[in-house]
């Protein structure tokens, strides 16, 4: 049991300036250095689109829509010489580019041909509906090809732009014993930026599905040496059935054709698409694949996190770590239970507002500490941490450094007003045990650190 001074300390600005110029030590043990070490905070460039249009009619209506999707980090051009200078400027940053192909200075698309050769995904934006000019654009590069014929196609131009900016998160497992046909979408494919894995086969589509959990479309060919299309679906949606996966079947079978496409979509394909296929068609199948999918992982995350902090929340925490704890069967393993001290008087004399602002730094603490494990908020102001594999020592070593550190921080809760906060932590070891079991000792823990005089850490150990 380790024991600190008072448990709660409220403290205006003012009161805080001399003691904040004075260098407090930050005295903690090397475990917590160590899960400390394991985070690593990396700045990521701010994306950035570029606009080609010389219609002033038409760039006012893109802008507003712009402005409301893809917020402020779009540079315009008007000409050709303009694209080429930003360009160069924001190569670096440049995640999509929406090109008219009839400019002042390059009336027969050079514009794109320049944004292609740069390998900028492209989407072309134009009065003009000729099938030979979509089909040269399309050809050269392009991710998509798109008239002016009315606002929605100028909303849908901008929404392809952001798409092409987040297809780089989903994956696409290509699955087609023919060299030739896998190739070719793989062109498709790399015009929308998808990261794309190939197989010729059912079997080692399984070896990848197992070694790359990240896949999220699957595109599989129902004619397959050993094992076919059909029966490689119906595999997929029976072992990795809480895994979200887009699939679309893909066949040059003519005979029977209308039952192979109920047969598929029965087995859980998305989409049937038979070949040959146009390739407008089939990016668009994609893209479609690609929305479900983003559609079901927010769902998932909904389901499982808690919308205030960001974190698990209970129901996904007790499932999760039942799973993890299985991994750990003969050994020790801790949970903690961590709980604000007098979290309400935080409320009642400083706001709602300002408790949700320590909720969140807290969270934000735990979730930068404790990376590498897994940690949830699991009631109104109390967070759990499983810690596999860590014994009683050094799970309560862990969590007093915790404790010392947030102990030390100085909350802004605006309105001029800064807080210090204490918690207090109960932890339960054990080699054996399910996860709710665990919380049960965690939280009797938890109590007795509460009765004890709060901003302490108490444990038990089942040995």
């Amino acid at each position: 049991m380790n024991t600190s001074q008072p448990a709660y300390c409220l403290e205006r600005r003012h009161e805080l300036r001399q003691s904040t110029t004075k260098k407090r030590p930050f005295v903690v043990n090397v475990l917590f250095l160590t899960t400390l070490s394991l985070y690593v905070l990396r700045g990521t460039a701010v994306a950035t689109y570029l606009v080609v249009e010389d219609d002033p009619v038409v760039s006012k209506i893109l802008k507003h829509i712009i402005r409301q999707s893809l917020g402020d980090h779009v540079v315009y051009a008007s000409t050709l010489q303009d694209a080429l200078y930003l360009l160069k400027q924001h190569r670096q940053t440049l995640a999509a580019a929406l090109v008219d192909v009839c400019l002042p200075d390059a009336p027969n698309g050079e514009a794109v041909d320049a944004i292609v050769t740069a390998g900028v995904p492209c989407v072309v934006l134009t009065a003009s509906n000729n099938e030979e000019t979509r089909q040269r654009f399309l050809q050269s590069g392009i991710a998509d090809y798109v008239t002016k014929d009315g606002r929605y196609w100028y909303l849908y131009a901008v929404k392809m732009l952001e798409r092409l900016e987040r297809n780089h998160l989903f994956p696409v497992l290509v699955v087609d014993d023919s060299k030739v046909c896998r190739n070719t979408m793989i062109r498709m494919l790399e015009t929308h930026r998808y990261p794309i894995i190939e197989a010729s086969s059912a079997e080692e589509a399984l070896e990848h599905l197992g070694e790359n959990p990240e896949i999220r479309i699957m595109v599989v060919e129902h004619e397959l040496p050993g094992m076919n299309g059909l029966e490689l679906v119906q595999m997929v949606r029976y072992k990795y059935s809480g895994r979200p996966i887009g699939i679309i079947a893909i066949s040059g079978v003519n005979c029977g054709r209308e039952q192979l496409t109920v047969d598929f979509i029965k087995s859980g394909a998305d989409d049937f698409l038979p070949k040959p296929f146009d390739h407008q068609e089939f990016t668009c199948r994609i893209t479609n694949s690609t929305l479900a999918t983003e559609a079901f992982i927010q769902l998932q995350e909904q389901a499982s996190k808690d919308y205030l902090t960001g974190m698990f929340n209970r129901r996904y925490f007790s499932k999760e770590a039942d799973e993890r704890l299985d991994k750990y069967n003969n050994v020790k393993n801790s949970m903690a239970l961590l709980d604000i001290d007098f979290f309400k008087k935080t409320n009642d004399e400083f706001g709602h507002q300002a408790g949700d602002i320590v909720l969140k730094t807290l969270s934000a603490e735990l979730l930068q500490t404790f990376s590498q494990l897994l940690s949830a908020r699991v009631g109104g102001e109390e967070f759990a941490i499983l810690m596999p594999g860590i014994n009683s020592s050094r799970a309560s070593a862990l969590m007093d450094g915790f404790r010392r550190h947030i102990e030390g921080l100085l909350i802004d809760v605006e309105d001029g007003d800064l807080l210090r906060i204490t918690v207090s932590i109960g932890i339960c070891t054990t080699s054996g045990g399910s996860a709710e079991q665990m919380f049960s000792v965690a939280d009797e823990c938890l109590y007795r650190a509460k009765l004890s005089g709060r901003n302490k850490v108490v444990s038990v150990d089942d040995d």
